[in-house]
Parts: structure tokens; C-alpha cells; sequence
């Protein structure tokens, strides 16, 4: 193995320790050096790995959330349309143009609202749901 030389200023009873514990171990101070110094970095990466998993955890623990959440929206979404068509009653022919019209611009007009909330950093979720937001339900006065 190819080796480059480096210097190091290390007190003298160091300098002394590393001498000795490479006499005991039949093994030269660079190479009791160099396996401090890969243990050293070793233990490094451990505490980083660590760290990424504390964090990918919590990552993992917001996506939950976020599942659980899409999949309660989708069932009240679900439950919603449902409901709607069994109530809705028979649109005649003749009306259906207009009515198409006049709920495709209404479609229109609710999806701009959510789009300029959204972009003004509101929605009913971060107002009533995140940890950022008080914690008071619709008709619930906090005490």
C-alpha cells in the first residue's frame, strides 16, 4: 500500500504513549495513528448515519400523517359525491347546456379562491389542523 508522510505536533508524553503501545503490539506508530485516525472518522459517519436516520424517521412519520390525511379526504370527498348524486334530481335535456355553463363557471370561480389561498399561504387545513395553528375546533371556545 502506497503511503504519504505527514507531520504532526503531538505533545511529547503522547508522542511516548504511541511508541510504547506500538513496542506492545509489535506494530509501528503510523500504522497505530492511521487506525485512530479511520476510527476516529468511522465513529463520524456512525453519528451522521444517526442523525439521517432521526431525520428520515421523521420524515417517515410526516408522510403517515400526509397518507392518512389524503385518504380521509378522499373518503369524506367520496362519501360527498355519493350523497350529492342520490339528492340531485334529473336535469331535462333542454336545460343541461345552461346548466353545464353555469357550473362550469362556478367550478371556475371556487377553483381560483383555492388557488389565490393557497398561494397567500392560507387553507382550512394549516387554519384548523397544524401544530402552528390554536388548537380550537368549529363552535369550541378555548378556555
Amino acid at each position: 500500500m502506497v503511503r504519504t508522510k505527514i507531520t504532526a505536533r503531538i505533545p511529547p508524553d503522547l508522542a511516548e504513549t504511541l511508541r510504547q503501545i506500538a513496542v506492545v503490539k509489535d506494530t509501528s506508530v503510523s500504522d497505530l495513528v492511521e487506525d485512530a485516525i479511520l476510527k476516529s472518522l468511522s465513529n463520524r459517519g456512525e453519528a451522521e448515519q444517526q442523525a439521517l436516520m432521526v431525520k428520515l424517521d421523521t420524515i417517515l412519520r410526516r408522510l403517515s400523517a400526509v397518507e392518512k390525511a389524503q385518504e380521509t379526504h378522499f373518503e369524506l370527498s367520496a362519501h360527498a359525491a355519493r350523497f350529492t348524486m342520490s339528492v340531485t334530481p334529473e336535469v331535462p335535456d333542454a336545460d343541461r347546456a345552461g346548466l353545464n355553463a353555469r357550473g362550469a363557471t362556478r367550478f371556475q370561480n371556487v377553483m381560483q379562491a383555492i388557488i389565490a389561498r393557497l398561494a397567500g399561504g392560507k387553507s382550512v387545513w394549516r387554519e384548523n389542523f397544524t401544530d402552528t395553528a390554536p388548537r380550537q375546533a368549529v363552535g369550541v371556545h378555548a378556555e
